[in-house]
């Protein structure tokens, strides 16, 4: 089993990648298992990957390089042992260091080989994360073996260019590509190609272990929180549930911008209604706090007027108090004007961290 490990942080654009490469192998006949990891105690991202059809797996309440070493090890044996799949492709939270989860892998009893740990950063953000979070955006990419430069439909060329040089001095032994996994799908492709091409690394005595086990939720100073929202509506649609995740978004980012009008992170909420996934996010910067909606067609749900809203946050340098405040205030206050009675979820904390999709 190759595995491959696209890490970066928040909002660089994994999940879409992720998602267009799984494709890719499985035009190829290959089989192709996910395991997505996200910060916090429900999970969005797997929802979007498990609409093409591949197994899929999401690990959440917290990163997999520093407290969830047991949930990835079951995951990851469950996955070989009962699927097989020629290829695992692990999509961390933008809140690890990907040689930990690599060490870890190497200690199950599972035959497995790996591509070059790959991280990709937004062009556009580069300078912004930098200057909120530089140790932990850093240790990233020093540990990286390939770095793709995303989002480069975003940036002008001057900026690529100095996102691309600096780094270059970081890491001068890292294959650096300019991409936008949006944008140009042969750039993925080229990304494709070199994982899957280049020689296969092993475990054991041809991978030097990580030095030091460093908590990369520590170090990040990005504060994050979760949960879940249950409310009744009569006659709702896809567009309204739209409607309202965008506005709660676009308040909570406002009065996120008043305590950090610097933060950077990311605001996902989602609601299931009939046979449509609505999702809207907002990956945040100071230069662009542009708001997102995906309407992602699904097995229908029998809603009978009762949803489920989820929402995750995580955003630099804003407490966790000022940030659990911010985002319960802007859900209810919308959730309110809407009519809509409503009920926040009580924590899942002590439940089992592996959710099936």
């Amino acid at each position: 089993m190759r595995v491959i490990i696209i890490s970066g942080f928040l909002g660089s654009g994994k999940t879409t990648s992720v998602l267009k490469m799984s494709k890719m192998l499985t035009d190829a006949g290959k089989k192709v298992a996910i395991i997505v990891n996200e910060i916090g105690e429900v999970g969005i991202d797997g929802e979007t990957l498990d609409i093409a059809g591949i197994p899929s797996k999401q690990i959440t309440n917290g990163c997999i390089c520093c407290s969830l070493k047991y949930s990835l090890g079951v995951t990851v044996s469950e996955l070989a042992d009962v699927y097989h799949p020629d290829v695992l492709i692990l999509e961390p939270t933008g809140l690890s260091f990907p040689r930990q989860i690599r060490d870890e892998l190497c200690e199950l009893n599972v035959m497995m080989t790996f591509s070059p740990i790959t991280a990709l950063v937004d062009a556009s953000r580069f300078s912004t994360e930098m200057s909120q979070i530089p140790k932990f955006i850093t240790e990233q990419l020093i540990e990286a073996e390939i770095i793709g430069i995303n989002k480069i439909d975003l940036a002008d060329a001057e900026k690529i260019g100095e996102v691309e040089s600096f780094i270059k001095e970081l890491n001068p032994n890292a294959l650096l590509l300019q991409m936008s996994a949006v944008q140009d799908a042969q750039s993925v492709k080229r990304l494709y190609d070199i994982l899957l091409k280049s020689d296969n690394q092993k475990c054991a005595s041809e991978i030097e272990k990580s030095f030091e086990t460093l908590n990369s939720v520590e170090i990040s100073n990005v504060s994050t929180y979760s949960g879940a929202y249950d409310f009744s509506a009569d006659g709702f649609t896809d567009k309204a549930a739209g409607k309202l995740l965008e506005d709660i978004i676009s308040g909570a980012g406002g009065d996120l911008s008043r305590v950090n009008y610097y933060f950077v992170g990311h605001i996902k909420m989602a609601i299931k209604v009939g046979d449509v996934l609505v999702k809207v996010s907002q990956t945040a910067g100071p230069d662009d706090k542009k708001i997102e909606a995906e309407y992602i067609v699904q097995e229908k749900t029998d809603n009978n007027g009762k949803f489920e809203l989820i929402f995750l946050s995580a955003v630099t340098n804003v407490p966790k108090d000022r940030l659990i405040v911010i985002i319960d205030q802007a859900i209810t206050l919308f959730l309110k004007a809407n009519g809509f009675e409503f009920e926040k979820r009580k924590s899942e904390s002590g439940k089992k961290n592996i959710i099936e999709l």
